[in-house]
């Protein structure tokens, strides 16, 4: 085991400088216009990250999509959908028009977003581009939101959201697999702006300081905080107020990338964790894994059994839990001086 480690690390080093060396290239063909960034004709907005999973980007697209619906303005969404089946096909779902679809075809983050906006087109699909012709096509929008889309160069944007989890910061500094960077740090030159998530779970002073003395970010910088709404039993039948499981027992189930945040976020709220049940991020949850809940919580006997809204989109397909899994929904908001700037581009791009 000592032995495999030993000769793992240097090995993953080096794939990592490689992976890195194609990178680079990658976003040196597409500066000198050998790769083609194409513009369309509706204003776009980005939201990405550097780094692999887990930085909230699902929260921050469904606040944008909030916002702009209170301005009135009609957004839709691009995803790449990512680890759903038959991923070749481009698809559109619009939760008003059709509440059928099968989440698995969908993927389970673009699915929760159209589920939480269901006036929203929400397209998936390998290709931005493709999708965005066809979204104005249909729906004609006055905003496309791009989820997960800071590496997507082939298309042109309006305004490129930089996400870093406050917790995590860029972990080892190195690029896959030896660490979990997608592209090298100094990348962030391509944001407009960067936005801190979960900035009241965590102290985000060493990730601000490496970001303006080590890194020179000339970008605006805003927190956004990560905050409970409230739980909904899985069913939907049943809701209940944050403050009414403090001092509770719970065992915790989700298959998300980041599962510490999750946990944090509730021992803050002054509950009990009395077991946890981790699935990979993404997963997808067969009857076994579903029996596994169940055995769990008949074994520890859990005042509540808690899960995330990204599990649920795909546990809600398993009766058998409907009446026993609850759901803690969240949303995210920024401090202040995000206002400011965001309404200086809506300024710009909607009213000059």
């Amino acid at each position: 085991m000592i032995f495999s480690k030993i000769f793992l690390r240097p090995l993953l080093l080096v794939i990592s400088q490689v992976f890195k060396t194609f990178v680079l290239i990658r976003i040196q063909a597409y500066k000198r216009g050998w790769l083609k960034t194409e513009t369309v004709k509706t204003v776009v907005i980005s939201v990405g990250n550097l780094t692999v999973g887990g930085t909230g980007k699902t929260p921050v697209v469904d606040f944008l999509v909030k916002e702009f619906q209170r301005r009135k303005k009609r957004p839709v969404i691009l995803s790449r959908g990512y680890k759903r089946k038959d991923a070749s096909t481009p698809r559109r779902l619009r939760f008003c028009e059709d509440n059928t679809m099968d989440p698995a075809f969908f993927g389970d983050e673009p699915y929760l977003l159209a589920l939480r906006n269901p006036e929203v087109p929400v397209y998936v699909g390998s290709s931005r581009i493709i999708t965005a012709h066809s979204a104005e096509e249909k729906d004609h929008p006055d905003v496309l939101i791009l989820d997960d889309a800071y590496q997507h160069l082939s298309i042109h944007r309006d305004l490129n959201l930089l996400l870093i989890d406050a917790e995590q910061g860029f972990g080892n500094s190195h690029l896959l697999p030896f660490g979990v960077l997608r592209e090298p740090i100094n990348q962030w030159v391509r944001a407009d702006a960067i936005i801190l998530t979960k900035s009241n779970l965590a102290a985000s002073d060493s990730v601000l300081q490496m970001l303006k003395h080590e890194l020179n970010v000339s970008c605006p910088v805003f927190n956004f905080n990560y905050e409970v709404q409230g739980l909904t039993r899985l069913d939907g039948k049943s809701k209940l107020n944050i403050h009414e499981i403090k001092t509770k027992r719970l065992l915790l189930t989700s298959g998300i990338a980041q599962p510490k945040g999750f946990e944090k976020l509730l021992v803050q709220q002054g509950v009990e964790i009395s077991g946890k049940i981790e699935f990979p991020d993404h997963h997808d949850y067969r009857n076994e894994d579903v029996q596994k809940i169940l055995n769990q919580q008949k074994k520890l006997h859990p005042d509540y059994v808690l899960t995330t809204e990204k599990d649920a989109v795909k546990l809600r397909s398993f009766p058998e839990l409907h009446e026993h899994v609850w759901v803690l929904e969240m949303e995210t908001r920024p401090e202040n001086p995000w206002n400011e700037f965001f309404a200086e581009f809506l300024r710009v791009k909607f009213e000059t």
